[in-house]
This record gives structure tokens, sequence and C-alpha cells, in this order.
């Protein structure tokens, strides 16, 4: 294929990225958090770590040639597609000269799809295909009367006013998951939506793919919840609240149990075990400390698996993978964020089919990564993220989790689980 049709086909991926994750290019080119956005929808979907510097690239098209197959790949999975090259069979174009005698065929396929984007994309004008930035002439209201609630399936009624923005699109979106998002009447003043899953969701007003509110809701879980998903587009996960996930003093799905709630094995799939509480210790000051491994349900050639710790602004995570995979390696402290692609996380590669012992410790905001009681990674960061909130361990396939310790610095242990057998 030649390389102005692949890069074509890039700029198409990368408007229905924009479309899909509800980018602002309000003024010409997608802003630097936006991409620091679209880095962890792939690190999510792929696993995959594109750095800021790359995606920053690829969006202006400063490139003399194009980006390396995996990276394409990672950002196809934005959209759930398996690689670049399924995302190009299912959104054909033809070079200039074929497009023009296959054009009766095309055009019942891609035409058709192409005017349903700009439908939803043109402003009132129907001069751009980029939204104008809204415009806001007063306070801008998103509020709901349970902002700490539990229970699933769990109906969360969110009020507000969205009278002060002028935009020609208005949306909801449920939860850091684009695909949450539904269209809403700017002079209406509640929607109401459905969370399949506890953690501490935070609801969001889009106007013109720009949030102009968000509203948190915590929906506490009863213990440790799991969960298993094909894919973002999963907004109802496969759960397993009703059935035993401890076994011989771990957290752990096992093959028969997947089987039992119709996982398909042939598909790739991850797992995420999680559990949402009010802990009361302030992610300045704490310690956790688990043991943790992948189970031999092996897919990709990059098995991986993370920790993550979420606070009331923010999230700290570590992403360990197996040997060798180094290069797609990730951790987050707060606003801080490190890959491989650019730095060296060497020390992230392990044997990810053995317990690893991962610990975050902060101290004041200095923040401290170790492995098997090794400190390797610290960070000092800047700003105030409130009390911790919920705990996630996420696995491609399926994974155990050990023990779980988390302490303040001072020793005192807020929570702590070695997942004895119930009963």
């Amino acid at each position: 294929m030649n390389n102005s049709l692949e890069r074509e086909y890039l700029q198409l991926l990368k408007r229905r990225i924009e479309a899909t994750l509800a980018l602002d290019r309000s003024n010409g080119s997608v802003k630097s958090s936006d991409l620091e956005y679209v880095a962890e929808i792939v690190k999510e979907k792929s696993g995959i770590s594109l750095s800021l510097s790359t995606l920053k690239r690829i969006w202006r098209g400063s490139f003399a040639q194009l980006p390396q197959p995996t990276t394409l790949n990672a950002l196809a999975a934005v959209l759930d597609y398996d690689s670049w090259q399924a995302f190009k069979q299912a959104n054909p174009i033809e070079p200039e000269a074929k497009t023009r005698k296959k054009w009766p065929v095309l055009a019942g396929i891609f035409f058709i799809a192409a005017v349903v984007f700009v439908l939803i994309q043109v402003s009132k004008t129907g001069e751009s295909l980029e939204a104008a930035a809204p415009e806001i002439n007063g306070p801008v209201h998103l509020t709901t009367k349970r902002t700490v609630t539990s229970g699933l399936p769990n109906t969360v009624v969110f009020n507000y006013d969205l009278s002060n923005v002028k935009a020609d699109s208005f949306f909801f979106q449920q939860s850091w998951n684009a695909y949450s998002k539904r269209p809403i009447d700017p002079k209406g003043n509640a929607v109401t939506v459905i969370y399949y899953e506890s953690g501490y969701h935070r609801g969001r007003l889009i106007a013109n793919n720009r949030m102009v509110a968000m509203q948190p809701v915590h929906i506490l879980s009863d213990g440790w919840e799991s969960h298993v998903y094909y894919g973002d587009r999963d907004l109802v996960p496969i759960d397993f609240k009703a059935q035993n996930i401890i076994h011989n003093g771990q957290l752990h799905i096992d093959t028969s149990l997947l089987e039992k709630q119709h996982v398909d094995l042939t598909r790739n799939f991850y797992t995420r075990f999680l559990n949402s509480r009010e802990f009361k210790v302030s992610s300045d000051n704490f310690r956790l400390v688990t043991r943790i491994k992948v189970d031999s349900l092996q897919y990709s050639e990059c098995p991986w698996m993370n920790v993550i710790v979420v606070n009331e602004k923010n999230i700290f995570t570590v992403h360990l993978l197996k040997k060798g995979c180094e290069h797609y390696g990730y951790y987050k402290l707060g606003e801080i964020a490190r890959n491989g692609s650019d730095n060296d996380l060497s020390t992230l590669g392990r044997n990810v089919y053995q317990w690893q012992e991962v610990g975050i410790t902060v101290k004041n905001k200095d923040a401290v990564i170790s492995i098997n009681g090794k400190d390797l990674f610290e960070e000092k960061y800047n700003e105030d993220f409130g009390n911790i909130v919920e705990l996630i361990f996420m696995f491609e396939r399926t994974g155990s989790v050990d023990f779980v310790n988390l302490s303040d610095t001072a020793g005192r242990v807020v929570y702590e689980d070695g997942f004895e057998q119930p009963g």
C-alpha cells in the first residue's frame, strides 16, 4: 500500500479517536492534556505506553515515516480494533483513481458512514468539522443528591444547569470510559445513569467536546469485587459477585469459574479486582504493599499486571510486564507519568508468572515505588489529591493477589487482607 494512502488512514484514525474520546480541537489542534488522556486510554486498551512526545508528533503529522506498526496497532485498539490492519479493512479508502471507478459501490458503504460522521461533527454554521469552544457566560452546575452510595446495579440521578453555556453539542459521560458518553438536552435538568461496577466515578458535562463540569460519585463495594471485560465497549461487565473469588488464601478466578460465567477463553480479556471504600488515609502519606502474579492463561507476548491506587483527584499506578517487554512499562504518580518508550523502566520487566511484591510509599508527596523490597523509582509531586478511595488490581486474562496491606506513614494499618477462606 502506498505511503500517501497510509497517511490518509492515519488521519481517519485520528479523527475517529477525537470523536470517540470527545477531544477538544477548538483551537485547531489537540491539547497536550487531551493527548495525555489518549495515552491513558491506549494503555488501558492495549497495554502499550505511548509517550506524549510520540502522540504530539503523530497528531501534528511531524514525522518523515509512518509510526511503527506497534504504535499503529495501539492506536487502533482505542477504537476496539485488534490491529491497524483490522482498522483499515473495516474502513476502506481507495486510491483516487480507483475511487472514481468504484464510487457507486463505495457509496452505499463508506459514504454513508462519512455522512453520519459529518452530521455529528459539523457545527451549526456548517463551515468546519471542528467544534468551536463553548461560550460560557456564568456558572455551570452539576450535582447529585448522593455522592456516596453502595449496591449494584446503582442508578444515580445527576442534576445539571447548562443555561449559561452556548454550544452545538452537549453530552454527559458517566465515567472515564468515553463509550459511556451520551447526548443530553441542554434545556433539560437531569440525567439518570446506571453503574454496574463500584468505584470512584466522575460524571462529566461536555459541551463541544470540552468538559465544563464534573461531579464525583463514590459507589462503595461490599469487600472485593471482580469483573471481566473484553474491551471498553463492554459497559456491562461479566460479574462474579455471586461467586467465590477467594481460594487458598488468594484473590483469584480459576478457569472453572470463568467457564461457569461463560467467559470466552478464545478471546482476549482483562480482569479487574477492586475494593472501593473510604479508607480515611491521605494520598500524601501512605504505604501500600501487595503481592501479585499473572496466571498462566497466556494470550499475548507481553502479559501484564497493574496495581492502581485511586484517590479523590488522580491515581497512582505501577504497570509490570514480562521481561523483554519493558518498552511498554509504565508508572504514574499523580501528575507525574513515565513510560518505557522514553525512560529506562527495565526493572518493571519481571517474570509475571511468579509472585512479585509491589510497594508504593508516599511521604509528604515524595513517592517511592519498590519491587520485592528494593526501591526502584522516586518522584516528588506537587498537587493535592485528597484521600485514597479505591484499590484496583488489573491483569491481562487472569491473575492472583496474595495479600494487601495499606497503612499510613506512622505505621497504623488502615486496611489489611490476607484472603483467608470464608467460613
